[in-house]
């Protein structure tokens, strides 16, 4: 069952194409072979890694991988003494300790990509193996010359071997006696040794060892006698040099043995860097995003898109599961996209349970569903005699056997191929089994009572793929809430058959289907006129933003205007304060001189009276003067209210309503304030709390319960019962104000800090109450 789903899915198909993008081939075979996580902790883990990655290669370059083996079968030469990695083999080891060395020292220095740098915290790096390697390796893949001196030696006297022989040659190639016995000036090698062609008929010309000779037997290949000593000299450098290479290969492969456990776990984290890498380089080619994984089964796709379809063509889909209904009805015309919507639901949330960034808008939400099982398609099998119909029977019947609450289900067409009424009921019962077991299931249908019956079910939200019947093709977009309208008679009537006929088969429609389109048909105006409505909000919304816009920038100009009058004005009254200085240390200095007279006296006060009224004149003209509004005043003489300065409630004595101020009485304190620092204590008249008891002689209990009340008439009522609990001589009391939201206990604590007649308090013991009753200490 699972391999039929993935197949109708193209999860499959999906998964080749992602295989494709990883270098090594035990990584292709592993991703072909992805099936979702069992573990949703790991699947986060993993995810959290990947998005690390993925921010890497944006943002920070990433890294490159190029000849890139996996070596894990290689690394199992170690196992067995005697035998060497052969140059090749050490080039790939090589490969894959440096890879891991760059990209671990990258992650390192970066060091902000904390679940990344995490993942191979702990697998060291070996730059001293590496060393060693591209000492006797070269690029080629070939032993070096300082692989070891020995090795050097003996490559230095090949060379000076070759060159004698190619000297003795070369004699032989400008000697005219033996021209016309040799076939080619050339020396070719046979069985390891080095010959010249000779012509068959002249081999006596030339003394040698004969090794060869060509199919036409017209050319013998001789080994001069001249050279043989030489180049048995260079068989005998040849065999020490294959010697010398492997002790260096024997060397090289002890030294990685002595460190396999750690050279085999860079090679399992190279793996892994190939793997993201992979996801990473599919992600970015297919504008792919990370989902939140959700452990509640909900299925949340905002602008999802097939992966398998252009992306300047498919149009996003955006839709939800598991919160407010476990079953999506969809309807729709055929080629509308249910389908695709379907395959859209099912290859995402595959793709995402299996750690495959998706084609999604990033805040889509994923739900760890243990199984995701689909019915698409056309299910006839002539190899089985089966119809359509019962090819559908067979796999919804598989399925229904299968599912749990945890499960996702994907029908196409459900009920169709047989008759239309045991199709709709055969839909409908389907749809009533999955949604008592609580499945998450999308459906999609084109029968008329079903999507009635979806439509007036609480848990079922019906939505269509929008058809464009002007144009006669549909739009492939997804709407949430309003059922498809049937479109059968409409593309018949724009394509020409005549009114009779559409007339004719309208008749023929039955008046419970005539309701249903009906109904469709109001629903889907409401929605547009929604939409409308909608387009018009977010047009006031504009120009509300415009006008906010305006508004700010008038006042931000009559701020400026305001304070170059504020600062003009401060300039005058400067200038007026100094003149008025100047004026009166002239009138001091006059008094204290020992000549003033008492003429001059009176000439002083003449002067100071002009001084004054000379000031009133300029305040007159340099200051605004506002006509005084008698104020009206809210309070009354015996009012208990709140000092804010004070933070204590008072009694109002006296009212000044000239100078706009109150004598008022706070305990011991007696002084006066302005008005605008007291306020009323408000009472809600329309809620019950409890009051405080008290008897005629005022003798109150030690316990005051404040709970259910608002801060500022429990504070009120606090202050009366103190007062009581003074006279009647309590030295302790408890205030209980319960644990809420902890605003009453907060303000409570607030004023017990000012206090009068507070020694000490703190919040009550186990037994009594907790932090819900505060201990009160009385002075």
């Amino acid at each position: 069952m699972e391999n039929h789903n993935y197949s109708v899915l193209e999860f499959d198909k999906l998964k080749n194409v992602l295989a494709q993008y990883m270098i090594t081939k035990g990584n292709r075979t592993k991703v072909e072979n992805f099936k979702i996580y069992s573990d949703i902790n790991s699947l986060k883990k993993d995810f959290e890694i990947l998005r690390d990655f993925i921010d890497f290669s944006k943002y920070d370059g990433g890294i490159e991988i190029f000849n890139l083996r996996d070596i894990i079968e290689t690394l199992r030469k170690c196992e067995l003494i005697g035998m060497f990695f052969e140059p090749e083999e050490l080039y790939d080891i090589n490969q894959n300790l440096r890879i891991f060395r760059l990209f671990k020292n990258k992650i390192d220095e970066l060091d902000k990509y904390k679940n990344l740098k995490a993942r191979f915290s702990q697998v060291p790096t070996l730059k001293f193996i590496e060393d060693i390697i591209n000492k006797t390796i070269d690029n080629e893949k070939n032993i070096q010359d300082e692989a070891s001196l020995e090795l050097r030696d003996i490559r230095g006297q090949k060379k000076l071997l070759s060159a004698n022989i190619k000297r003795k040659f070369d004699e032989m190639f400008a000697d005219e006696s033996l021209s016309r016995a040799i076939q080619e000036k050339i020396v070719t090698n046979r069985d390891g040794r080095n010959v010249i062609p000779v012509k068959a008929d002249f081999k006596g010309v030339i003394k040698g060892i004969e090794h060869d000779r060509s199919s036409s037997g017209q050319t013998v290949f001789i080994e001069p006698l001249g050279v043989v000593s030489l180049n048995n000299k260079m068989r005998e450098l040849e065999a020490r040099e294959r010697e010398e290479i492997r002790k260096i290969l024997l060397r090289i492969t002890d030294q990685i043995r002595v460190n396999i456990d750690d050279v085999r776990k860079i090679a399992e984290s190279v793996l892994e860097i190939d793997m993201l890498s992979g996801k990473t380089r599919f992600a970015l080619d297919f504008k792919c995003n990370i989902p939140e994984i959700n452990q509640r089964e909900q299925l949340s796709i905002i602008e999802g898109r097939h992966p398998f379809i252009e992306r300047d063509k498919v149009v996003p889909l955006t839709f939800e599961i598991g919160k407010k209904y476990n079953t999506l009805l969809i309807t729709g015309p055929n080629t509308g996209g249910k389908t695709v919507a379907l395959k859209v639901a099912g290859l995402l949330t595959l793709m995402a349970l299996s750690g495959i960034p998706i084609p999604a808008n990033e805040t889509s939400s994923i739900g760890f569903f243990s199984g995701v099982y689909a019915d698409i398609g056309d299910e006839q099998s002539i190899e089985q005699s089966l119809s359509s119909f019962s090819g559908h029977l067979k796999n919804v019947q598989s399925i229904l056997t299968s599912v749990t609450k945890n499960s996702l289900v994907l029908l196409d067409e459900l009920g169709s191929g047989t008759d239309p009424v045991e199709g709709s009921a055969f839909a409908m019962a389907v749809i009533d089994y999955l949604k008592d077991r609580k499945v998450k299931s999308m459906i999609t249908t084109h029968y008329s009572e079903v999507k009635a019956y979806g439509y007036n079910e609480e848990e079922i939200e019906t939505a269509s793929m929008e058809f464009n019947s002007e144009t006669l093709s549909p739009t492939y977009r997804l709407l949430i809430g309003i059922p498809g309208e049937s479109n059968a008679l409409t593309i018949a009537k724009r394509l020409g058959v005549s009114d009779e006929i559409i007339e004719k088969a309208k008749s023929y429609i039955s008046d419970e289907n005539k309701k249903v389109e009906k109904m469709i048909t109001n629903i889907k105006e409401k929605s547009d006129e929604l939409d409308l409505m909608k387009a018009q909000v977010e047009e006031l919304k504009e120009k509300v933003k415009k006008d906010q816009i305006e508004y700010e920038e008038k006042l931000r100009k009559l701020e400026i205007e305001k304070n170059n009058i504020l600062k003009e004005a401060y300039e005058k009254a400067d200038q007026m304060m100094k003149d008025m200085q100047n004026k009166a240390a002239a009138l001091v200095k006059k008094l204290q001189s020992e000549e003033t007279k008492k003429d001059d006296a009176k000439s002083v006060q003449k002067s100071l009276n002009m001084l004054r009224s000379n000031l009133g004149k300029e305040k007159e003209e340099n200051v605004e003067q506002k006509p005084k509004v008698a104020r009206k005043i809210d309070f009354k003489e015996g009012e208990k209210v709140l000092v804010n300065s004070l933070k204590q409630y008072a009694d109002i004595l006296k009212i000044n309503k000239t100078k706009e101020t109150v004598l008022i009485q706070a305990g011991i304190l007696k002084l006066e304030v302005s008005i605008d620092d007291i306020r009323k204590i408000t009472e809600k008249k329309t809620k019950e709390y409890t009051q405080v008891t008290s008897s005629k002689s005022s003798r109150v209990g030690s316990k005051i319960d404040l709970r259910g009340k608002m801060v500022e008439e429990a504070i009120y009522e606090l202050e009366s019962y103190m007062d009581k609990a003074v006279l009647t001589g309590y030295k302790e009391i408890q205030v209980v104000t319960g644990n809420g939201t902890g605003a009453l206990r907060k303000g409570i604590v607030e004023y017990l800090k000012n206090c009068r007649y507070v020694k000490d308090f703190r919040f009550g013991g186990q037994g009594e109450g907790g932090v819900g009753c505060t201990v009160v200490t009385l002075k």
